[in-house]
């Protein structure tokens, strides 16, 4: 549940970073693209300073998140060891047993030498 959680804000940051980074005006992104609404809103300067700290935050918060998740990932499906064990068994009662490789026929027994009495 909790990696759920983490998954989907991780997402959320992700879009919002990739949106602020294609907002800021160097060589025409988003901003650009928009007729510079950001520049309307905030002013001549004011957006790419806005922008580029709000691109740090989001980095950061990246990075923090990719690390909560690296550890969060590992425990997902981290089972006890009695629930373990009982998956185990029941594979070793579903997997058909392996046939056995195509034999030589078994050499015939030699012939006892006949006794005389």
């Amino acid at each position: 549940m909790l990696y759920t959680i983490a998954l989907i804000i991780h997402t959320l940051i992700s879009i919002l970073l990739v949106l602020v980074i294609l907002a800021q005006t160097s060589k025409g992104g988003l901003d650009a693209n928009l007729g510079g609404a950001a520049m309307n809103v905030f002013g001549g300067s004011g957006a790419s300073q806005f922008l580029r700290k709000w691109t740090q935050i989001l980095g950061l918060l990246f990075v923090a998140s990719c690390i909560i998740l690296a550890f969060l990932v590992k425990n997902v499906g981290n089972p006890d060891v009695k629930a373990l064990q009982k998956r185990q068994s029941k594979v070793g009662q579903t997997e058909a047993p392996a046939e056995p490789a195509a034999k030589a026929p078994a050499p015939a027994p030699a012939e006892a030498p006949a006794q005389t009495n």
